[in-house]
């Protein structure tokens, strides 16, 4: 029997309330395991007998989501081996629980120069503490994923490696490190971790399986399997003569399955242009055809060279592997100094080493020294409310081509803001950000701070905190060089601020005038108002760069708290600590 209309309105709010709480792979099996008990009619399937012993633990810290998704993967494989599996982020538990936990998998994650993920940092502290528990029943190994374009490759899990097996845990397999394509390591290492806590569980399923059967219709789109997305729009955001070039693209979804939130992030697998490609078959004097094979694919140099390969940033696996083909005395003195290598990596891609550093090379020598291409993620700046069907990004052209008229760009922007042209289709999936998201209470006011490309997800929070109909004040702080030629979506803000879904916007245009100006000295400017939003309960966004400008920013912030709270800087910064961990203070910094 059907329910009635006003019945089905409620369980609809309730059905919606529920699914706002999920990422899009639980939606999926939810969708799957509601249509199995419609085909069952409504009643279950026999549940699985009670497990007995210990589960695997897999805990994941991620900035980006990776690790959260090599953690996801890893427990539905050791689930569909018949384990019981306790999955989490580092960010919901408690640090001490580690003293509980007998059979442990950590998939983390390296932020910057060897800084823990946000989410990871809490357990990082503690088990580096004179308040670390002894951990001599635990077993456990370190899935590690890191940048090699980094100095401090994968320390975090390094961190994570040593410190457990000074607190007496016994590590099974060991601390497994990974690079931006990490996919061919993943899938060798997922089989290898499982098969070393296969006789230590004792949790084998004794009874039936659950089965979940997935809809036909859903698609999976993510990281491994992305969506061909056709490019609606790219039109310019800056004016002549701006230093910068930055676009907005819009690209349609429409069919895909692919749901996003506001503060999410879109991945891009990039292609790199034919005139990068040429140039370095013509520095290595190899043939395009040639038939190259790297972890199980097989297929032409210019395909690896233009879909497979990282070409436009230097790291030092690459520059090593050069110095022991060729030689170079050079190379081994600048890779001895961190510094010096950061600074000189930089300044090149790889074709300029290649120019620098001639050496004999074949096919397959050149495949295999080069870093695998990763996606590129960029902060969604549209609401799926407002633009249906439709993502919308904003993107800052990195690099261009120089005066001797070769390409030195980065290779998604150059894509999207250069190459493509609507009705072409990108490769693309929706890479979740459950850190970077607006209040749940309707009415809570929020700060946002998005100088640059950084005000993007902020376009996203005004459309959809208006469609909504929330009656929450926003108040956007945007710092760019000029007003005349970089002020982005400035129409847009001006349209929003004579509607009501921004109350207040303040600017800092940082070239007009004689002494520089950023939007930490705009916080600082009206830090009375600022505190009095605070509190009033505001939550605090960030986005941009993580460089200089998010530090600026915290600082600001603590001498609003201190000048204008009366607060001293030790419990200035508490508070904003304590507005981190209940979500009233969130970045996304890169």
């Amino acid at each position: 029997m059907l329910p009635q209309v006003s019945d089905q309105i409620q369980l609809q709010q309730r059905l919606e309330g529920l699914a706002a709480e999920l990422e899009a792979d639980q939606l999926q099996w939810a969708a799957g395991f509601l249509a199995g008990l419609a085909a069952a009619g409504g009643k279950p399937a026999a549940a699985p007998e009670a497990r007995t012993g210990q589960s695997l633990t897999i805990w994941y810290g991620s900035e980006t989501g990776n690790g959260r998704g090599v953690a996801q993967r890893l427990a539905e494989a050791a689930r569909q081996a018949g384990h019981a599996v306790d999955l989490g982020s580092l960010s919901e538990v408690q640090p001490r629980r580690i003293a509980k936990v007998s059979h442990l998998i950590l998939v983390v994650s390296t932020h910057g120069d060897g800084d823990p993920p946000a989410d990871a940092k809490a357990l990082h502290q503690l088990l580096h503490s004179e308040r670390a528990p002894r951990l001599d029943e635990l077993h456990y190994t370190i899935f590690a994923l890191g940048d090699s374009s980094y100095p401090d490759f994968c320390q975090t899990g390094r961190d994570f490696d040593q410190v457990l097996e000074a607190l007496g845990a016994t590590r099974l397999l060991d601390c497994r490190e990974v690079d931006v394509d990490f996919e061919p390591a993943e899938d060798a290492w997922r089989d290898e971790a499982l098969a070393a806590f296969k006789d230590l569980l004792t949790d084998q399923v004794q009874g039936p399986h659950l089965q979940v059967v997935r809809p036909a219709q859903v698609a999976a789109y993510d990281r491994r399997n992305p969506f061909q997305a056709e490019v609606l729009e790219v039109s310019p955001l800056t004016v002549t003569p701006s230093n910068k070039s930055v676009s907005h693209l819009a690209l349609a979804i429409e069919g895909s399955g692919l749901q996003y939130q506001p503060g999410d992030s879109l991945g891009l697998w990039p292609r790199h242009d034919r005139q990068l490609v040429e140039e370095i078959l013509e520095v290595t004097g190899l043939d395009a055809e040639s038939e190259v094979e790297r972890n199980g694919k097989r297929q032409s140099l210019e395909d690896w060279l233009t879909t497979g390969l990282e070409l436009t940033q230097v790291v030092r696996p690459f520059v090593q592997a050069v110095a022991e083909i060729s030689g170079h005395s050079g190379l081994s003195e600048i890779l001895a100094d961190r510094d010096a290598f950061q600074h000189w990596a930089e300044q090149r891609q790889v074709i300029d080493v290649l120019r620098e550093v001639p050496m004999e090379l074949d096919a397959e020598s050149l495949v295999g020294m080069l870093r695998g291409i990763s996606p590129r993620l960029y902060s969604i700046a549209s609401s799926p409310l407002v633009n249906e069907d439709e993502i919308h990004l904003t993107v800052k052209l990195e690099g261009g081509v120089g005066k001797n008229a070769r390409l030195r760009a980065g290779v998604a922007s150059w894509q999207l803001t250069r190459l493509a042209q609507p009705g072409e289709r990108v490769s693309v999936y929706v890479e979740a950000n459950p850190r970077f998201r607006l209040p749940e209470d309707a009415d809570q006011p929020i700060i946002m701070i998005g100088p640059g490309t950084g005000v993007a997800p902020f376009r996203a929070f005004v459309e959809h905190r208006q469609a909504m109909g929330h009656g929450g004040r926003n108040w956007l702080f945007f710092g760019e060089q000029h007003r005349r030629t970089d002020f982005l979506y400035q129409l847009e803000w001006q349209r929003h601020l004579k509607w009501g879904a921004l109350h207040r916007l303040s600017v800092a245009f940082s070239r007009d005038q004689a002494e520089k100006c950023y939007v930490q000295h705009r916080l600082l400017e009206q830090a009375g108002e600022v505190h009095a939003w605070l509190e009033e309960g505001a939550g605090v966004y960030v986005c941009g760069s993580g460089q200089g400008m998010a530090a600026d920013v915290h600082e600001a912030l603590v001498q609003v708290l201190t000048g204008q709270g009366g607060l001293d800087r030790e419990t200035a910064e508490a508070r904003l600590d304590e507005m981190a961990a209940q979500g009233r203070y969130q970045k996304d910094v890169y």
